[in-house]
């Protein structure tokens, strides 16, 4: 009995190894700020631009890019998204209400304008995709996007942006992060592992 059961836990951990190596395999450096992660045809891209200057504050930015050139619906709601901080620690979309509180509309505002300096990520990878416009989980209090989303569909061949903001309790730690994107009804999930090039200014 005792074979069978280490030949299994040897099995299972080799599997999880070439898992996490696939995984890694999959992630890709876009940009001096840019990652891009890929499951399939799904594909999701991160960029810490905004972020880096936000290393005070009690919430972080993160711009994202999400989209599928694969014939499945793909859903985005404000559970589809995780930050893992470089102490292990997970943490969930944060509240529109803590971050207008606790970060402020002037800033929200501020990272809004800074992402027409961002590069267009749609142009590069997204190539055969529609785009869906004005997506916020926090709108722009001054100007667009201005109207809220709960939940995002994107059928196949379509693609979105839009701001994510997540709890910040590491400060400036310069380990590594993790954005996780799971849906479970089209059976995806992209991890992206990334550090924060934290201005020092």
């Amino acid at each position: 009995m005792l074979r069978p059961k280490l030949w299994l836990a040897a099995l299972a951990m080799g599997l999880l190894a070439v898992g996490a190596l696939a995984a890694k395999e999959n992630v890709k450096k876009l940009s001096a700020y840019g990652y891009v992660g890929r499951q399939g045809d799904v594909s999701l891209v991160v960029d810490m631009d905004v972020a880096r200057y936000r290393g005070g504050e009690k919430y972080i930015p993160l711009l994202i890019w999400l989209g599928s050139a694969e014939n499945k619906t793909l859903h985005a709601e404000r559970g589809s998204f995780t930050l893992v901080d470089p102490k292990g620690e997970s943490h969930p979309l944060a509240s529109t209400e803590a971050v207008t509180r606790n970060y402020g509309p002037a800033l929200i505002s501020n990272d809004y304008s800074y992402l027409r300096s961002m590069p267009d990520y749609g142009s590069m990878l997204y190539l055969s995709c529609q785009p869906i416009r004005d997506v916020a989980f926090f709108p722009n209090p001054s100007g667009r996007p201005g109207v809220l989303y709960d939940h995002v569909e994107l059928p196949n061949h379509t693609y979105f942006w839009t701001l994510l903001y997540f709890a910040n309790p590491a400060g400036k730690d310069p380990g590594k992060y993790t954005l996780i994107y799971d849906d479970p009804g089209s059976k995806t999930r992209i991890e992206i592992p990334f550090t924060i090039p934290w201005f020092k200014g």
